[in-house]
């Protein structure tokens, strides 16, 4: 039995797969056509690992999300059994990863833009890899249409400036609870203004 492993490497992520050929379907023998097993490696996150299926929903929610994120288009991408969630987190991005055991808490991870982009190279590098026969559950890329971007940018334009105004609306208020005010000197300045007058006038 032939026990291959290739790796996949970018500055800040590392992805390794372990597999064999599947004679059944005419692999050669440099060729991984079964998967036993990978591990991400994120630099300052914990290491993940898991069957196809998870390596399945990573690449349907990841590849998504960074497509639209280079059109412009900042939504939320669930994968299809819903094991991986990915969306907009401020200037960065929350991968959120649903284990399939039990009682086994989400793992959140915060990706900046740097990551997120060695990632989906990783991703990207895999799929078009000659040395793997794999037949991976994703979905075709289709072209975005120039309203479906349009749309879609003025929604995320929209929502992004309701916060950034909701932001500034709860600054300023809270600015204006810690000035302190000055009535008694302004209404004294007053009276004594009041009563030159008064003298002059006499």
């Amino acid at each position: 039995m032939i026990n291959l492993s290739y790796r996949f490497d970018q500055n800040s992520t590392s992805l390794e797969l372990a597999g064999m050929p599947d004679v059944s379907n005419g692999d050669t023998k440099d060729t991984i056509g079964i998967i036993s097993s990978w591990t991400l490696k994120i630099i300052g996150s914990p290491q993940l690992e898991g069957e196809k299926e998870h390596l399945d929903n990573l690449m349907q929610a990841i590849l998504q999300y960074s497509r639209s994120y280079i059109s412009g288009i900042q939504k939320t991408f669930i994968s299809n059994n819903k094991i991986v969630k990915i969306s907009p987190f401020g200037i960065s991005h929350k991968l959120l990863l649903n284990s399939t055991k039990k009682d086994v808490k989400p793992l959140e991870i915060i990706l900046d833009d740097s990551e997120l982009s060695d990632l989906t190279r990783c991703l990207d590098l895999l799929i078009f890899d000659p040395r793997f026969n794999i037949k991976w559950d994703i979905n075709k890329e289709r072209p975005f249409s120039k309203k479906y971007i349009r749309s879609s940018s003025i929604n995320s334009s929209k929502k992004s400036n309701f916060f950034y105004a909701l932001i500034i609306f709860l600054f300023t208020n809270t600015l204006l609870v810690f000035i302190p005010t000055n009535n008694k000197l302004d209404l004294r300045e007053s009276v004594n203004s009041t009563e030159v007058l008064s003298n002059k006038t006499k």
